[in-house]
C-alpha cells in the first residue's frame, strides 16, 4: 500500500464506505469533486452528507516506555492545499477508514475534534490502561457504528 498515492488511498476509502452503506441497505453514491463532502446517502427520506477520512495503517504513538499503535486522523483538514476546514454545515457524518484492516468508524460532525486517535482492535489488552480481562478502554474504530452515529444526529 506504500506505493499507492494519497489520492488513490482516499478514493479507496470513499468506495469502501459507499459499499458499506449500500450493503447496510441504504441508497448511497459518491459526490462530485470539489464539494466539502465525499458521499451522500438517504435514510427515511433525509439525505446525509458524509466526509470520508482514510489512513493507510496505524502509527506508533509514544506512551511512556512503549509506543502504542493507533489510527490517527486529521479530521477537520480538507486536502493539502489550505482548503477551508470543515464546519458544522460542511457535512453530517465523518466516516473514518483504517484501510489496512478495512474498518470503518462513523461519527456525527458535532462529535469530532481537529485530530483524533483510535486504538487498534488487534492490540486490545496490550495498551497500558487495559488488559485482556477488562472491558476495552479508549476508543476503537470498530465500536463507532453507523447506528450509534445516526442516533446522535
Amino acid at each position: 500500500m506504500e506505493n499507492i498515492n494519497d489520492l488513490q488511498i482516499g478514493k479507496a476509502g470513499e468506495y469502501l464506505v459507499c459499499a458499506d452503506l449500500i450493503l447496510k441497505g441504504f441508497i448511497a453514491f459518491p459526490s462530485e469533486q470539489g464539494l466539502p463532502y465525499d458521499l451522500v446517502f438517504e435514510r427515511n427520506n433525509k439525505l446525509y452528507k458524509v466526509q470520508v477520512k482514510t489512513t493507510r495503517k496505524s502509527k506508533n504513538i509514544p506512551q511512556r516506555k512503549t509506543p502504542i499503535p493507533a489510527y490517527i486522523f486529521n479530521i477537520k483538514r480538507r486536502g493539502k492545499h489550505n482548503k477551508p476546514r470543515t464546519s458544522m454545515n460542511t457535512c453530517d457524518i465523518f466516516a473514518l477508514v483504517a484501510l489496512d484492516s478495512k474498518v470503518i468508524g462513523y461519527l456525527p460532525n458535532k462529535k469530532v475534534k481537529e485530530t483524533m486517535n483510535f486504538r487498534c482492535k488487534e492490540f486490545f489488552g496490550k495498551y497500558k490502561d487495559e488488559n485482556i480481562n477488562t472491558r476495552p478502554r479508549g476508543t476503537y474504530l470498530h465500536n463507532l457504528t453507523l447506528d450509534k452515529c445516526l442516533d446522535q444526529i
